[in-house]
């Protein structure tokens, strides 16, 4: 048996990078209700939160504190609860509650139902305040941003006042927002296990630096032996963006700079200091303007990464989710045509 001092879960939401919420500005969607028949209820929801906040708050002292109620409070409707159930869900050691192997089974589901029950009060005040359906989304930051305004504006023209809730995430936070259900589908470097996805789009990566680093002065084409004689910038978390081929980029041992974003990856370059592998689309612009310039490596100076994208619990065919994921791939297989 596990102590009520182990924390049980480890909220998501600390570890993403960043989030960014673009509202389509429309009147919201019509509801559909669906009947169903359903039996009496015994249990409340507020008694499955205390019943997690126990677990979550190290005891019932913790988890009257988190709730603003009193101990007895909790140890009343944590007991009921038991009762009602016919199972038991903590067993007491001493002057500490442990939870039973029965309960930890009846923690994730019931955690479940108070975050689905939460989701949909949140819906209900969107559709309140003039706002329509929310699609939450995980995105590897190398894909390109433009694209999602336009499926969004897509999206909304078939279903009005739409909300989409971007998060960016290393593919490791991709497939665990997945797994928590926080997000509705997510764009990754990888296919998340466990989940139905498919590719979306490739992303073309490009050897750049500083017109004036000495590289350029070799006037040939470069070897590994000559990257490696350089410092290689590497954004933090983007541990899956360099060729498949070993013999066409430097070994991990020889990235000596990490930086925490691609504006500090260009300001760096800027200054003459190092190389780096950055996605085309994103340094395009400082390239055209001759402030960096594509290294000439040999087997290649480019290199294209997939990004697949992922989809979470299954949605109706006719939701706004897979409206927009249709608009997704719209939008990005013309945006591969030119670069094809």
């Amino acid at each position: 048996m596990v102590g009520v001092d182990m924390k049980m879960n480890d909220p998501l939401g600390r570890t993403l990078n960043s989030e960014k919420l673009i509202d389509a500005m429309a009147l919201p969607a019509p509801m559909e209700s669906a009947a169903g028949k359903a039996r009496n209820l015994r249990i409340s929801l507020k008694q499955w939160k205390m019943f997690n906040a126990v677990i979550d708050f190290d005891g019932f002292f913790g988890a009257a504190d988190s709730l603003h109620v009193t101990q007895s409070t909790i140890s009343h409707a944590v007991t009921k609860l038991q009762e009602q159930l016919g199972v038991p869900l903590l067993e007491l050691k001493g002057r500490k509650a442990h939870i039973t192997e029965e309960g930890k089974i009846l923690l994730e589901r019931s955690r479940d139902l108070v975050r689905h029950a939460i989701e949909l009060e949140e819906l209900a005040d969107h559709l309140r305040q003039g706002w329509g359906p929310e699609i939450r989304l995980a995105v590897d930051p190398s894909f390109p941003a433009d694209l999602l305004t336009l499926a969004l504006r897509k999206t909304s023209a078939l279903a009005r006042g739409i909300r989409l809730r971007v998060k960016e995430a290393t593919p490791e936070q991709a497939t665990q927002a997945l797994r928590d259900n926080t997000v509705d589908m997510a764009i990754s470097t990888r296919m998340a296990f466990g989940f139905v996805g498919d590719e979306l789009i490739e992303i073309e990566h490009v050897a750049v630096a500083h017109p004036d680093n000495p590289l350029f002065g070799l006037r040939r084409e470069l070897t590994l032996h000559d990257l490696n004689t350089q410092c290689q910038l590497v954004i933090s978390d983007a541990n899956d963006y360099f060729p498949a081929d070993a013999a066409s980029h430097p070994a991990r041992h020889a990235r000596s700079w990490s930086v925490s974003s691609l504006e500090r990856a260009i300001s760096v370059l800027g200054q003459g200091v190092g190389y780096a592998w950055l996605p085309r689309h994103q340094v395009q612009q400082q390239i055209d303007g001759k402030g960096l310039r594509v290294l000439p490596v040999a087997g290649g100076c480019s290199y294209r990464t997939p990004l697949y994208l992922n989809f979470g619990r299954p949605s109706p065919a006719d939701s706004a989710a897979r409206g927009f994921a249709e608009a997704l791939r719209s939008c990005s297989e013309r945006f591969a045509q030119p670069h094809a």
